[in-house]
C-alpha cells in the first residue's frame, strides 16, 4: 500500500481503546468472534458491535472458511496502521540483497576475466586477483541468496 487514507470513519473508529485493543488481537492472528470474547473478556455482541465499525471503516474483513466458522482478520490497510515501518524493512532487506548479490557477481566476473586476460592486458592490469577473492564473491552471492529467500518467507506470513 502505497498511501494510507484516513477518512472521518478510520479515524472514528481508531477512536476506541477498545477498537485498537481488538485490532492488536486480530493482528497476531485470524479470530473468529468466540475467540476474540474469550481473550478480552467482553461480551459477544460488544464485540460484534466494535467489529461492525472496524469492517465498515476497512481495518477488517470477514473470512468464512469452510462455511462453518467466521474469522475476522486485518486488511491491507489494518496491517499498515500497526505496522508502519514494515514496508520500509522491506526495501532496505531487499535493497541490501539485491546489492550484494550484484557485488558477489561483479567480482566473480573480474576473477574469471582475469583467469582469461591476454598477456599484453597482463602487462596493464592493476593487481591480479587472488582465491579470496573468488570466495567472498562466492559468500556475497549466496548471502545475497539467503536475503531474497528470507525475505520472500518473512512476506508470505
Amino acid at each position: 500500500m502505497d498511501k494510507i487514507t484516513l477518512d472521518k470513519r478510520t479515524i472514528g473508529a481508531l477512536a476506541s481503546e477498545r477498537r485498537i485493543v481488538i485490532l492488536k488481537k486480530i493482528d497476531s492472528g485470524s479470530m473468529t468472534l468466540s475467540k476474540l470474547t474469550d481473550e478480552l473478556n467482553i461480551s459477544k455482541s460488544t464485540i460484534h458491535e466494535h467489529l461492525t465499525i472496524l469492517i465498515e471503516s476497512g481495518l477488517v474483513q470477514k473470512v468464512n472458511r469452510d462455511n462453518k466458522w467466521v474469522y475476522y482478520e486485518l486488511t491491507d490497510k489494518g496491517t499498515e496502521i500497526l505496522h508502519p515501518h514494515k514496508m520500509t524493512k522491506t526495501i532496505v532487506l531487499l535493497s541490501s540483497a539485491i546489492l550484494i548479490f550484484v557485488v558477489g557477481i561483479v567480482g566473480l566476473y573480474r576473477i574469471v576475466r582475469s583467469i582469461f586476460i591476454s598477456p599484453e592486458e597482463a602487462l596493464t592490469a592493476i593487481a591480479p586477483y587472488e582465491p579470496a577473492h573468488l570466495i567472498t564473491g562466492l559468500i556475497l552471492i549466496s548471502l545475497g541468496i539467503i536475503l531474497l529467500s528470507f525475505e520472500k518467507k518473512r512476506t508470505k506470513r
